[in-house]
């Protein structure tokens, strides 16, 4: 007898666990918009101020403007490519950098982690050696996302940005704020 009652109980949570639906849904139309797949973009200011050795070149600081463009595949997961520019103490980069961030469910105030990563390259000194000009950069960091309307968001990061070149590496804290858009 007790064991048919455990097994009773236990087909019951099983089916109530089976009955629930696929597709959540979200407390207003612009969330429930957010977790939709689709094309999205990416505009971000971000600004940084060097971490140890400030006396090599690009090094002290920077602030700049980048765009990206992507696809939200899940709920969570978005993957974009893009580029930008880089206004460093000593010069220009110009950015070309592929975008990939990982949200955590949530509802208006959505926490993520994201990972940034490409080539930085110099296109105001082309006489000097050519590996000089070229910086590879990695950019992990974390942030929250604000879903403000139906097809916008605005997000505010930090993280850790290194950049290297043949010679040299550079370290710093950036900051990033920028709004997403989303198609149709």
């Amino acid at each position: 007898m007790r064991t048919n009652l455990t097994l009773l109980l236990l087909l019951t949570c099983i089916t109530g666990a089976y009955a629930q639906p696929d597709e959540r849904i979200a407390k207003s139309p612009k969330i429930n918009y957010d977790w939709r797949p689709g094309f999205v973009s990416i505009t971000e200011v971000s600004g940084a101020f060097g971490l140890m050795s400030q006396s090599a070149v690009y090094s002290k600081y920077y602030y700049g403007i980048s765009t990206a463009a992507g696809y939200q595949f899940t709920r969570n997961i978005k993957a974009a490519i893009g580029a930008g520019i880089h206004i460093h103490n000593d010069g220009n980069l110009f950015p070309v950098f592929l975008d990939a961030r990982y949200s955590f469910n949530a509802n208006e105030f959505v926490p993520f982690i994201a990972a940034t990563g490409g080539v930085a390259v110099n296109l105001n000194a082309p006489d000097q050696e050519t590996l000089n000009n070229q910086f590879i950069f990695l950019n992990p960091g974390i942030g929250l996302k604000w879903v403000a309307a139906n097809k916008t968001a605005v997000s505010f990061s930090t993280g850790l940005f290194v950049m290297s070149a043949t010679s040299n590496r550079h370290s710093f804290i950036n900051f990033k704020l920028g709004l997403e858009l989303k198609g149709r």
